[in-house]
């Protein structure tokens, strides 16, 4: 998908994956950044909807395999949906072009 379709469906391409990843037992924010384990998912007409976890326990994210999962898990939730994921920032956000 090219970088122009991004913006063309964002709105609607959040609000499905904002469903999808509520459906899936996550806690999804209902603005831009993540708290507390929860997700923070927006679009960026740039580049797609993009899924970020944060938590203010630092003491389970300074552990690789605690990241590593939770992102595993939001990659396969959304790739069974039949999302198009890639990773951005190291890991740190997926993004979903279609």
């Amino acid at each position: 998908m090219l970088m122009n379709d991004a913006s063309n469906a964002g709105p609607d391409l959040e609000l499905l994956v904002r469903r999808e990843l509520t459906e899936a037992g996550f806690t999804v924010e209902p603005s831009l950044l993540s708290a507390d384990g929860g997700l923070g998912v927006w679009h960026d007409p740039a580049r797609g909807v993009i899924v970020t976890w944060g938590t203010a326990a630092d003491r389970l994210v300074k552990y690789a395999t605690v990241r590593t999962a939770v992102r595993l898990a939001l990659r396969t939730v959304l790739v069974r949906a039949g999302h198009e994921v890639r990773e951005d920032h190291d890991g740190t956000e997926l993004v979903i072009t279609s």
